[in-house]
């Protein structure tokens, strides 16, 4: 009987070793196609989660501080002072944290050896052109502004020093001497910035001005209003970011002043009605402070044209929670001799917890 060659042999061993070279193949390009889904799907995930995990924007609370009223006029001088100190113009988001710290440098070295105008009115004004204000209603195209927009939120934010603060803060100019009698009683503790969660365009007739949360790693968000100059350039409104007020609240409520104080505060219908008499026309609002506790009930004269614009804000936000920038005094005594039991509004400064004009009054 003759004995199979040795091609014979061979034969089968090749075919098993192309079946088996070609079961491991299919099984490589399984897999391997099994990762890229998993690595697709969880980039997908991550992706998801980190435009959702901001808190949405509360519409109402928007509305009544933004939303525009027919009729409501706003006058005073609009003009604003550019800062005396280096600008956060040259931002670069792209590059990150060190951009930013980029900036703070410069801003440094321009702050300690920039040698202020003689006056006022030789610097240069930041803000609308004035020949432009009547034609401005908001930001256009915000969405494609959001690098450069965080940039700027991001470095003041992450400010270590009134001066750098400044650097990206809107009317820093006049907000200067607010700042340092506000942070000798408030740490400057910068938190951890993690990135810029909503962002929306406020409609105001003849401003530029957006509204956008702040997120960080160590702290709760916070919602800051800017505004866009002019020139396409971004600055932080500081004073409504920290509800910035001449007295503290508890300081405010203890000393009770005779003279007008600017506070920032938030305002609604009393629950119950105020005991005794008041006079025709005078209306009441209740009055807390957004971080503090402690109330008072606040009075004021409704057929005075000078509060037209606190009622529309009023009603706008339905008369219930409603920010608003105030001039409040304890003027000890009533029309008819008697104490007074809360304060009197002695002006309107602002709408919201935005001061439009450049000047207060």
């Amino acid at each position: 009987m003759s004995q199979p060659s040795q091609t014979e042999n061979e034969s089968p061993r090749r075919s098993r070793f192309r079946r088996r070279e070609t079961i491991i193949n299919t099984l490589a390009c399984v897999l391997g196609c099994l990762a890229l889904v998993v690595m697709i799907a969880t980039v997908f995930r991550v992706t998801t989660a980190k435009l959702w995990e901001s808190t949405q924007i509360n519409p109402d609370y928007v509305d009544s501080v933004y939303e525009d009223v027919q009729g409501r006029g706003w006058s005073g001088n609009t003009k604003e002072n550019r800062a005396l100190i280096a600008s956060a113009d040259d931002v670069k988001p792209k590059d990150g944290q060190a951009a930013t710290k980029g900036v703070q440098k410069k801003a440094e070295k321009a702050a300690n050896s920039s040698n202020p105008p003689k006056s006022a009115a030789e610097a240069p004004r930041a803000g609308l052109a004035p020949t432009a204000v009547s034609n401005v209603n908001g930001i256009q195209n915000i969405e494609s502004k959001r690098l450069e927009i965080e940039g700027v939120i991001r470095g003041f934010f992450e400010a270590g020093t009134i001066d750098l603060k400044l650097v990206f803060a809107r009317d820093s100019m006049r907000v200067r001497p607010l700042m340092e009698n506000y942070y000798r009683s408030h740490p400057l503790t910068p938190p951890r910035w993690k990135n810029l969660g909503w962002l929306m365009s406020v409609d105001e007739n003849g401003y530029r001005f957006g509204y956008a949360q702040a997120v960080f790693d160590d702290a709760e968000p916070i919602s800051v209003v800017f505004e866009e100059t002019a020139e396409g350039k971004y600055r932080v409104d500081w004073e409504s970011s920290v509800s910035y007020g001449e007295l503290d609240w508890k300081e405010f409520l203890k000393m009770r002043p005779v003279e007008p104080t600017l506070l920032r505060v938030i305002a609604s219908k009393p629950s119950v009605a105020p005991g005794g008499d008041t006079p025709q026309g005078t209306e009441v609002i209740e009055i807390k402070h957004p971080g503090q506790d402690g109330s008072v009930l606040a009075f004021f004269d409704r057929n005075d044209p000078k509060f037209q614009s606190l009622i529309d804000q009023l009603q706008t936000g339905n008369w219930k929670d409603v920010p608003l920038t105030l001039r409040l005094c304890f003027p000890g005594t009533s029309s008819t001799g008697e104490t007074t039991v809360g304060a009197t509004i002695a002006n309107i400064e602002g709408k919201g917890w935005l001061i439009l004009q450049g000047n207060r009054s």
